[in-house]
């Protein structure tokens, strides 16, 4: 796997991310009559952590598991303190069950998000056909299906089936 010298620095990923997570807080839908978000409402940033995450799990198998986490960056200690990423006997693992994480410690879902974000912008996804950032991975599932799904499951399934070379389709 190679790595990308030209890559902006790191500052500017933790800016994008946070600027995600701001314009999360922020939506032009409307409000469901009764007040509050809607049950069935799924935000774009938890779409985009969703990929992410199963990007890197799988960036991890597919690779040399020590050479993704070197090209992650510093903020890589973010998911171990987090709880998101785990060591064990068997390598490392993601925790998907976000009930599970630790965001209220280290420094929040946005320290998640910019360490997602760093894996992505300094490792490649080279399982589908030709190597990509996992950046332009992500990227191309979101063009493709941010608001055609309904609901966190339907999602984690496309999400799922991207990853596994799919069309992201199910």
């Amino acid at each position: 796997m190679t790595r990308c010298e030209s890559r902006a620095p790191v500052f500017m990923v933790a800016a994008l991310a946070l600027c995600m997570v701001m314009a999360a807080c922020s939506t032009s839908e409307p409000e469901p009559e009764r007040g509050g978000v809607s049950p069935d409402y799924v935000s774009e940033v938890w779409v985009k952590r969703e990929a992410m995450l199963h990007t890197f799990d799988r960036m991890l198998i597919e690779g040399d598991p020590e050479e993704v986490l070197e090209s992650s960056t510093g903020s890589r200690g973010d998911l171990f303190e987090s709880h998101v990423l785990h060591e064990d006997e068997d390598g490392y693992s993601i925790e998907f069950d976000k009930g599970e994480w630790r965001t209220d410690e280290a420094g929040g879902i946005v320290s998640v998000d910019v360490a997602l974000v760093n894996a992505m912008d300094f490792n490649e996804v080279t399982w589908c056909e030709e190597a990509v950032t996992g950046d332009e991975f992500v990227d191309a599932y979101m063009d493709e299906h941010w608001e055609t799904l309904d609901s966190q499951e339907e999602y984690t399934a496309s999400i799922a089936d991207y990853v596994d070379c799919g069309d992201g389709r199910v």
